[in-house]
């Protein structure tokens, strides 16, 4: 009996330590550009869905943009100094709004998204902390390219999550 718990364990540590090492491999802007790649497929796949089924859309656009963006830690950054005064209840219920509004314009403009492009650059230097980057973007457009930067930290779980959002 001994033997199989300890057999359970060490399963359990190896997942573990597999999933955080993965996660480790992942640079920030490596990780911000496989979420927009994974982005730009359903775009290119699925469009007609748009027209079809927007709801349906949407939520696939949503699923591949939620897992960088810490939505939560935005809203609460929106909400600034109110954040203080208000209850749990209210944070909460002002940050689901907020994701929703936020993820119905970005899938709403995306759909407009035809031979644009997403670049994700190379970093300027290494990052003094293992736990924050800044990954700059650019929105490249026929007609202008427009600068972006995600500042972005590692979560608890060792996921690389976007906390702030600056385009141009």
């Amino acid at each position: 009996m001994k033997v199989a718990i300890n057999k359970v364990i060490f399963c359990i540590f190896l997942m573990q330590f597999n999933s955080k090492f993965y996660s480790e491999q992942l640079n920030a802007h490596e990780y911000v550009e496989k979420a927009h790649n994974d982005i730009v497929e359903i775009i290119q796949n699925k469009s007609i869905l748009f027209e079809d089924d927007p709801d349906k859309f949407k939520k696939e656009i949503s699923e591949a943009f939620k897992p960088i963006v810490d939505f939560k830690l935005i809203s609460r950054y929106v909400m600034g100094r109110y954040s203080k005064q208000a209850t749990k209840d209210q944070i909460e219920n002002f940050s689901d709004v907020f994701e929703k509004s936020l993820l119905d314009t970005y899938t709403s403009t995306l759909i407009e998204f035809k031979d644009e492009e997403i670049r994700v650059l190379k970093p300027d230097s290494e990052s003094k902390h293992k736990d924050k980057a800044i990954v700059k973007i650019e929105i490249v457009t026929s007609t202008k390219v427009y600068p972006g930067r995600y500042s972005m930290y590692l979560d608890k779980e060792s996921n690389w999550k976007i906390r702030n959002i600056n385009i141009n």
